[in-house]
């Protein structure tokens, strides 16, 4: 356990999983294609409208409808504090109430032997 304060941000949950593309996970990282920051310093009731920015804005980034390798996107999660969060649709309404916290898993690469190997690991 931690004793750094948590900071309230969003998971954008996608169609795909695993990734189509490892080495774009690997190269762009999943937390820039997934991760939605919210400003904490405004209300915790401004936070789904954040998330739908968030989400919009990376879609914009990404020039279309999908998150590159994750697919297109089919909920958020907003991570309001350790192990408490919502699930909201893409119109903003609250699908779940979680007692568990999205994470955002990691890619590494490794090379034996003039082979590279890829992984990603869901949390």
């Amino acid at each position: 356990m931690t004793d750094e304060p948590f900071i309230p941000y969003a998971v954008i949950e996608t169609a795909n999983w695993p990734p189509t593309s490892l080495m774009t996970i690997w190269a762009l990282g999943a937390a820039n294609l997934k991760r939605i920051e919210l400003d904490s310093s405004q209300p915790e009731s401004t936070y789904i409208d954040q998330a739908l920015a968030g989400l919009q804005a990376k879609l914009d980034r990404w020039g279309g409808k999908e998150i590159p390798s994750f697919g297109r996107p089919v909920a958020i999660v907003i991570n309001l504090a350790p192990n408490q969060g919502i699930r909201i649709g893409l119109d903003g309404s609250i699908l779940d109430q979680l007692d568990w916290t999205m994470t955002i898993g990691t890619a590494s690469v490794s090379a034996d032997n003039g082979k590279t190997q890829m992984q990603v690991t869901r949390r």
